[in-house]
């Protein structure tokens, strides 16, 4: 694939990229002594998803960075995606995880440096290409790894999103952004705010503030998509473990056995989806979600399971693209539900098809994804954080979307890749 797409014509005949290509620099940022958001100073150059001034995102995140990484990588900012990753290594060292963003350290959010650390060694051709560095991130995802297994484990033996705030930081939450975005009553004892925070604070961990997903108790439910990624983590640092010298076997065993339990509990045959597992219940949630993909996109899933999902993509797929889940009651009122469009879930899909050898699926939904934004972008001349899959429109939900450089680019270089490169093989046929 192209890797470096100010080389390529279409940066300066696609309007989108072009307009990506000339702004990327303007969210990158270097916090000099002192200036650093909420007093923590970044040692490295790093990225946010939102051009100061332009949206309210302009600090260091987790896991949008992964998707941001896609279009600097794409966009000869290599470097930076470096810089990227160094900002989560010294995070990891300081704290024993990656916090949400920084100087928010009460919780994570999804673990995606295990697949940043892949893709950017992927397009500097190997570990070989900078060893010490290469033993440094190994080291720093074991580490991290190590934080998920301990810190969210679960009786199901898969994993669970948290946090680690105390009861003060549960009813605040309750108090300000629940009472806000979910427009809940501010008036109910103080030990039920407490225990609705703790949910909700865990839910804010998994990137998916808010879905109903988890029935409003995220803590009660091991994650699919939590459990994928780090099934990516076990299966990588497996694969990585001769040349670290490093228990090959005991990595390899760990990836057996969580997957082992994800098609046990989280499979529904009868509706060909992977569901998020309610262990304290004993049963599967009743809200599919694209985060049920994610075993596509970390190769957690069986070749028929793969085409099973292949199968349901209806449910989720309207005119200009995939919504984060099908049509349900009251879905309305949360931004990680239909009609939404997230562009890190564009992405995991589009992975994900490829993998298991779906590219006209995984064409069509990054030709969408790609048309809708670029319409976009003609009205608003910007990028925008979450869209409409009815309308094509800016996405509302709890919140009014930002306009965002961040993900919005890297998936859109992403998708735009993919179909510059389906159209050269087949016109190559």
């Amino acid at each position: 694939m192209t890797k470096n797409l100010p080389n390529n014509p279409c940066v300066f005949t696609d309007p989108v990229a072009r307009y990506i290509h000339e702004n990327f620099d303007r969210s990158i940022y270097f916090d000099e002594p002192g200036s650093g958001y909420e007093g923590i100073d970044l040692p490295y150059p790093y990225s946010s998803p939102c051009i100061k001034g332009e949206g309210k995102f302009s600090f260091f995140f987790y896991w949008d960075t992964h998707f941001t990484n896609l279009g600097l990588l794409r966009t000869n900012r290599a470097d930076t995606a470096k810089n990227n990753i160094r900002n989560m290594l010294w995070l990891i060292d300081r704290y024993g995880y990656m916090p949400n963003h920084i100087g928010l350290d009460n919780r994570s959010q999804p673990p995606y440096l295990c697949r940043m650390v892949k893709d950017y060694f992927t397009f500097m051709g190997g570990p070989a290409a900078d060893p010490d560095f290469f033993r440094q991130c190994a080291e720093g995802l074991r580490k991290e790894y190590h934080f998920w297994r301990t810190a969210r484990s679960t009786p199901a033996g898969l994993c669970r999103f948290a946090s680690h705030h105390v009861e003060e930081g549960f009813e605040y939450f309750y108090n300000t952004s629940l009472v806000r975005r979910l427009r809940i009553s501010p008036d109910i004892p103080r030990e039920d705010k407490i225990q609705i925070g703790q949910h909700y604070l865990a839910e804010a961990e998994s990137g998916s503030d808010f879905t109903p997903r988890f029935d409003k108790r995220c803590l009660d439910f091991c994650a699919v998509e939590l459990n994928a990624l780090l099934y990516e983590y076990e299966t990588t640092l497996a694969e990585w473990a001769p040349q670290l010298n490093w228990d090959q076997d005991l990595f390899a065993s760990w990836a057996k056995e969580r997957k082992a339990r994800m098609h046990r509990f989280m499979w529904n045959e009868e509706r060909g989806l992977f569901f998020d597992y309610d262990f304290v219940n004993h049963k599967q949630s009743l809200t599919p979600a694209q985060s049920g993909y994610q075993t596509m996109f970390s190769g957690a899933a069986t070749p028929e399971q793969a085409q099973r999902m292949v199968e349901n993509l209806p449910l989720f797929e309207r005119e200009y693209g995939m919504a984060y889940t099908p049509e349900l009651p009251d879905c309305r009122s949360y931004q990680w539900a239909f009609p939404n469009i997230w562009p890190p879930m564009v992405s995991v899909m589009v992975e994900g098809l490829i993998r298991y050898g779906y590219e006209s699926h995984a064409r069509r939904l990054a030709e969408k994804y790609v048309a809708t934004t670029r319409s976009l972008y003609k009205k608003t001349g910007q990028l925008w954080e979450k869209i409409d899959a009815e309308t094509g429109e800016v996405a509302g939900g709890e919140y009014e979307a930002a306009p965002m450089i961040g993900w919005s680019a890297g998936v859109y270089l992403q998708c735009l890749e993919l179909i510059e490169t389906s159209t050269t093989a087949t016109d190559t046929l």
